[in-house]
């Protein structure tokens, strides 16, 4: 039970021509029509005149079509000229260029946007440029605009409307870089912020959610865990599969300043954690790398993903008393990541501790003393492990 005590909160994480051609008559045969018209009728003979007509006539009308025939048949002529090379894109627009763009159109900034679009810029869209651009006459939006055509805004722009699950979202570039800030921004207060200008800018994006999880975020980093449940709930009846609310409310529910009510109630709610933990895992299966990612830094994002949501388990299996299983996933959150935190050791300690295993409790208690170094949790560790030494193991 004194191990419970120590449970805190955890740190987040698509011509054809056809000739029909007919019979031309021989010399031979016209010849034999000759001779039968001196010996017939006047009036046979006129018919066969206008039959011998008609005859010289088909002839003449398949000379014709047989040269067209011909000519459509024959190759065109090459010129000795050679042909004109096919011309490059334009080069991305250098800021001069940009800044003189913004000031011709501050009438019709849809113009600027039209040529930004199909340029690009070939600058990134730093504080300091942002700012000149403003001076120029560059509004929000068409600064939206030219962020999504920087080197790095491409990448940022395909990582932003793609769920962690892979599920492709329609947005404005003024959304996605309204989000952008949000993630960007480490302060609580200041995050909490931009998340409501955000709402009330674009309270109809599908980016909504994932500014709902950056808000439950900062209230987890400032310790307020009733606002960073409704947040991470909010978020969750816009996008279902938001893996990081999912993974925000897994480590908060069981948090024991939050298991309030009756013995039924604390139950639901360390089973609704449970189960938001282990649909996370499930959809990290279909985590999808980032644009600017590395294929390590993707792997290293995933593992510390995996670690959070076996971290989550392995503290509702404490507050059940399963400290067998808890000591299962705690191993688990360890051996997923490449960086396992002291708490990850601490919590594997007290899971050791309450099964009667001190020797094993020691071993983790000195591997989190050593991440803790120089700060408070480092005494903590260390008190923690000499309470242990006193026992028999």
């Amino acid at each position: 039970m004194q191990a419970r005590k120590r449970f805190s909160s955890a740190a987040t994480r698509i011509l054809t021509t056809t000739l029909f051609v007919g019979v031309i008559p021989s010399g031979a045969v016209l010849q034999a029509q000759r001779g039968i018209s001196r010996a017939v009728p006047p009036l046979r003979q006129g018919r066969l005149q206008r039959r011998h007509l008609f005859s010289k006539l088909g002839i003449s009308i398949l000379s014709v079509w047989i040269s067209l025939s011909l000519l459509i048949a024959l190759p065109l002529p090459q010129s000795n000229q050679p042909a004109a090379p096919a011309q490059s894109p334009a080069a991305p627009l250098t800021l001069d260029e940009a800044l003189r763009i913004v000031k011709q159109s501050k009438s019709d900034p849809k113009a600027a946007e039209a040529v930004i679009a199909e340029r690009g810029v070939a600058f990134e869209l730093e504080e300091k440029i942002q700012k000149k651009l403003q001076k120029a006459g560059a509004t929000d939006d068409l600064l939206a605009e030219i962020w999504k055509v920087t080197p790095s805004g491409k990448a940022q722009m395909r990582a932003l409307l793609t769920s962690p699950s892979g599920v492709e979202m329609q947005a404005s570039a003024a959304e996605a870089m309204a989000l952008k800030d949000i993630q960007n921004e480490n302060a609580p207060a200041a995050r909490l912020k931009l998340v409501d200008a955000f709402e009330k800018k674009f309270p109809t994006s599908p980016l909504l959610s994932y500014a709902y999880t950056e808000a439950a975020r900062a209230h987890q980093q400032d310790g307020t865990l009733d606002e960073a449940v409704q947040y991470a709930k909010k978020s969750l009846k816009l996008d279902a599969d938001n893996t990081y609310s999912l993974i925000i409310l897994a480590l908060v529910l069981p948090q024991p300043t939050l298991l309030k009510g009756n013995g039924n109630e604390i139950q639901a709610q360390l089973t609704e954690a449970a189960a938001d933990a282990n649909r996370a895992l499930t959809l990290l299966d279909k985590l999808q790398k980032r644009p600017d990612e590395t294929d390590d830094q993707f792997q290293t994002r995933k593992g510390s993903l995996t670690a959070d949501c076996h971290f989550a388990l392995g503290m509702g299996e404490m507050q059940r008393d399963q400290f067998d299983k808890a000591a299962v996933d705690y191993q688990a959150a360890i051996s997923s990541t490449s960086k396992p935190t002291f708490q990850y050791f601490y919590r594997l300690a007290e899971a050791y501790a309450s099964e009667g295993h001190v020797s094993e409790a020691i071993d983790s208690l000195r591997k989190a003393s050593e991440l803790a170094k120089g700060t408070p949790m480092q005494k903590v560790a260390d008190d923690f492990m000499a309470e242990l030494q006193q026992k028999p193991h």
